[in-house]
């Protein structure tokens, strides 16, 4: 008996169903969402579906480099934020769990389509229109669930921890969707430290090269001069350029744990945030 197969079709399906759960797997746990390693892991695992087919062997040793294909998966998505290398167990297993779900409800969806009539024929199975509309539905669904997320973060404390040279500074942060900066070359978003706060953590150089705005970065030495980055920012006193830094390393503990996160911190004097908090985080930290 042949089937036939199209690879494109099913490099399309895969992908999109792999990006699903790796976003799915963040947002439960209430981790980061990193884009571009997202694409990047969900192309792999489309690639590997594709690949299968050709295997010249099934049953436990395909079973098991599945297992690997995907523990590759979730480590270029989440290990990098891991501070104990041990917890990327936990999205691991989570994934098969949402893998699971979504293939059960998907497959409930292209039933019903069935049902309804929004098939099509031959050896395609259900048509291209019917793929589109799961497809529409799946990603109509990640959007509202990353505007809830959104929503459900603004407000929230959370714990930061910056590292630079040696130093660490460990400051309760609040989450405020008024801050919307971000890096225009890397997308980073940028942190507001408190600038009192910050003496702990910066050499004094820094400290004064943030007050002086774009002037004081002509007298930085050359190796802090590679931390800095300028962000142009908008305010209700008009346009202007921040000073933000790039740390050695930051983690954020939303309540389950510190993991590491990527981001750049600007300096200001943070005198009217309420309960003594000493930063304020763009929303993106909790739900990109």
């Amino acid at each position: 008996m042949e089937q036939t197969v199209y690879g494109d079709l099913l490099f399309l399906v895969n992908f999109c169903m792999d990006f699903q759960c790796v976003f799915l797997v963040s947002k439960l746990l209430r981790r980061p969402f990193p884009l571009r390693r997202a694409l990047i892991a969900s192309v792999l695992g489309a690639f590997y579906a594709c690949a299968a087919l050709f295997l010249p062997f099934g049953g436990g040793v395909a079973f098991f480099l599945d297992l690997f294909v995907c523990a590759l998966m979730c480590g270029i998505v989440f290990l990098p934020q891991e501070e104990k290398k041990w917890r990327f167990l936990i999205p691991f297993a989570l994934y098969f769990g949402v893998s699971a779900a979504i293939g059960g409800l998907m497959s409930a969806v292209a039933t019903l389509f069935s049902r309804l009539g929004v098939q099509g024929s031959g050896d395609t199975g259900h048509s291209s229109f019917s793929f589109f509309l799961l497809a529409l539905l799946a990603g109509l669904c990640t959007f509202l669930w990353g505007r809830l997320c959104q929503r459900r973060a603004s407000g929230k404390g959370v714990k930061l921890r910056l590292c630079f040279s040696g130093r660490e500074l460990a400051v309760d942060a609040f989450v405020d969707t008024a801050n919307q900066l971000c890096d225009p070359v890397s997308g980073h978003p940028v942190v507001i430290l408190d600038l009192r706060a910050a003496r702990e953590l910066l050499p004094e150089v820094l400290i004064k090269a943030s007050e002086q705005g774009v002037a004081g970065v002509t007298g930085l030495p050359q190796d802090l001069l590679r931390r800095v980055r300028m962000i142009p920012a908008e305010t209700v006193t008009g346009r202007g350029v921040l000073l933000a830094i790039r740390p050695d390393a930051a983690y954020l503990d939303t309540g389950h744990g510190a993991h590491a996160v990527e981001l750049l911190f600007a300096l200001c004097a943070l005198a009217s945030v309420p309960n003594g908090y000493k930063a304020l985080l763009p929303p993106a930290l909790l739900t990109e």
